[in-house]
């Protein structure tokens, strides 16, 4: 949705793949179209925006479904302000929700999204880690977050997903 600023700027948030449960105050874009989507979009394809319009960007276990995961990237990162925050959530490499889902492509951990900060392998776009949010399962959650660290490294089904909120770093 649009929303000015304390300066009289609109304030753009967009959620990619919102279908029925879009990110409050968003432009839901999905490729289905059912409640919640604002807009038809194939991310597969450019994103329908034109450079540096977007304050934040939502994207809820979407871009394990994506063939091209860098073009993606690439192209969120080319619709972002400078600054902009990107919030992406995906199931965890070691969960059983990550394997039993045949649309799912890839796999996800705390360490994929660090490429996005060096411009590893030729990427167009850099950001910045700014937190990374563990979903443990409630049996692991009464244990230090040492010991969850340990369990996730070396255990299954210990964590379900991972949210990583990035900055685009221009």
């Amino acid at each position: 949705m649009l929303h000015s600023t304390p300066l009289g700027s609109p304030y753009v948030a967009i959620d990619l793949g919102a279908g029925p449960s879009k990110a409050p105050e968003s432009f839901g874009f999905d490729i289905v179209p059912r409640a919640g989507v604002d807009l038809l979009c194939d991310l597969e394809q450019p994103l329908p925006l034109r450079d540096n319009c977007v304050d934040k960007i939502y994207s809820a276990h979407v871009v394990e479904h994506v063939r091209n995961f860098i073009q993606l990237m690439e192209e969120i990162y080319r619709v972002c302000k400078p600054g902009a925050t990107v919030i992406i959530s995906v199931p965890y490499y070691t969960s059983r929700g990550a394997f039993t889902d045949p649309t799912h492509i890839r796999f996800f951990t705390e360490y994929t999204f660090q490429a996005f900060e060096t411009r590893a392998y030729g990427m167009k776009c850099e950001y910045k880690i700014q937190s990374t949010e563990f979903h443990v399962v409630r049996s692991f959650k009464i244990y230090p977050k040492i010991v969850q660290k340990w369990c996730r490294r070396y255990l299954w089904n210990v964590v379900d997903g991972i949210t990583v909120t990035l900055q685009a770093i221009k």
